[in-house]
């Protein structure tokens, strides 16, 4: 099994928003902002080969949206995802699987584009997967959460009559098992990668990056954040204790990391690139 980060792009948000209580004092010597107090983020997706199957965790954004909402939102460079997986040996075509963590904008639109007022997809031959529980939420979500939604293109997806929308827990492709964590939005749907000796967690919005590590760093864009705190609690226990590497689709610095639990709370350990421990 290889795993491959796949860039889509970057974009930002709001600092207060990614560290949503915590003082820009404190969290400003972790992860910096700009003069606008934009804090900058990667759209990192991961490919996953294991032979036969060629599974892309995430898409980001695509080209769907005006220049406005890209603007707004400091998007660069969202048309680099078939280009990342060009220079790194792979086609399209060749994706077997698109793995999407959850709905959200800039979690699974790259996976169709818009072409002359009509919608195609990127990759012609994969199968899609996310959570039956997310998948029904973005249904039916409340006016907060409901821009992070594209309509057009989730109903695309589920009208190729490729969506796999995943009941349980457990493995979905081999030593691939996911779970479920619903502080961020109902159904967020994790993967847990079992390659050789090592678990590779991909974080989504579970924890965006290695700043948002200790326990009380939520970001505000979490729906229910004492669920959202409380699962994180139980992930970072398992993933101190049995040495995951975290991989941040989010973070524009820093691409993995170990954690660790100290007397003062759970802190970054070591952080490298994936290529550094292939």
């Amino acid at each position: 099994m290889k795993l491959i980060p796949i860039s889509a792009g970057n974009f930002h948000c709001d600092g207060g928003a990614l560290f949503s209580v915590i003082p820009k004092k404190l969290w400003s010597k972790m992860y910096p902002a700009d003069v606008n107090n934009f804090t900058k983020l990667a759209l990192r997706c991961l490919l996953v080969d294991a032979g036969e199957k060629k599974i892309l965790i995430e898409t980001g954004i695509g080209n769907h949206f005006p220049e406005k909402h890209l603007q707004n939102n400091g998007v660069e460079n969202w048309e680099i995802l078939e280009d990342s997986l060009n220079q790194n040996g792979y086609a399209v075509d060749e994706i077997t699987d698109v793995f999407f963590t959850h709905l959200h904008w800039d979690h699974c639109t790259g996976a169709v584009k818009s072409n002359n007022g009509k919608l195609e997809p990127v990759f012609p031959n994969a199968n899609y997967w996310c959570s039956k529980s997310q998948w029904e939420h973005s249904k039916i979500s409340n006016a907060r959460e409901k821009a992070a939604y594209y309509t057009d293109v989730l109903d695309f997806i589920f009208n190729t009559g490729k969506l796999n929308l995943v009941e349980k827990e457990g493995e979905v492709f081999t030593n691939i098992e996911v779970r479920f964590f619903d502080g961020h939005t109902p159904g967020q749907m994790i993967p847990f990668i079992h390659t050789e000796n090592k678990t590779v967690v991909y974080m989504a919005d579970l924890i965006p990056t290695s700043a948002n590590i200790p326990l009380l760093w939520l970001a505000a864009y979490d729906l229910y954040p004492v669920k959202a705190l409380e699962e994180k609690e139980k992930f970072l226990e398992e993933a101190a204790k049995n040495g995951y590497i975290l991989f941040f689709e989010h973070d524009f610095y820093t691409e993995c990391a170990t954690v660790t639990k100290t007397p003062k709370g759970f802190a970054e350990k070591e952080r490298f690139s994936w290529a550094e421990r292939r």
